[in-house]
């Protein structure tokens, strides 16, 4: 287990940081205030459920260790998604109202996705 982790060390901090986002949108039931139209379905636990999903997916991806090249594309793809609508979406928040919302952080982690898809293996098309 140690190995695999080893081995893809940036896809075990990204599959516990994206359960750990998730985590964090199901407890805070009042994160997002803006759109007030809105706040029951921005806040709403499927999206938190939606980060846990990636970021456990990401986790046996490397414990599974078949390094399958086309789920690694697929995993890093809907992370970047998840964490770059997140970003933006807070980003947005922040423009709207004026409340600091974590996008800075967020577009560091989006970052550090992107550089990681880059830098992955892309052998057998």
């Amino acid at each position: 287990m140690i190995n695999k982790i080893r081995v893809h060390p940036t896809h075990t901090v990204l599959g516990v940081g994206m359960i750990v986002i998730g985590l964090w949108l199901i407890l805070n039931n009042h994160f997002f205030t803006w759109p007030p139209n809105e706040i029951n379905f921005v806040n709403d636990d499927i999206w938190g459920a939606l980060f846990i999903f990636d970021g456990t997916t990401l986790l046996v991806w490397v414990f599974e260790g078949d390094e399958s090249v086309k789920w690694n594309r697929r995993l890093l793809t809907a992370t970047a998604f998840l964490m770059g609508f997140l970003t933006t979406y807070q980003f947005v928040i922040w423009v709207a109202t004026g409340l600091y919302m974590s996008w800075i952080s967020n577009t560091i982690i989006t970052a550090f996705v992107l550089i990681c898809a880059r830098r992955s293996d892309t052998r057998h098309g």
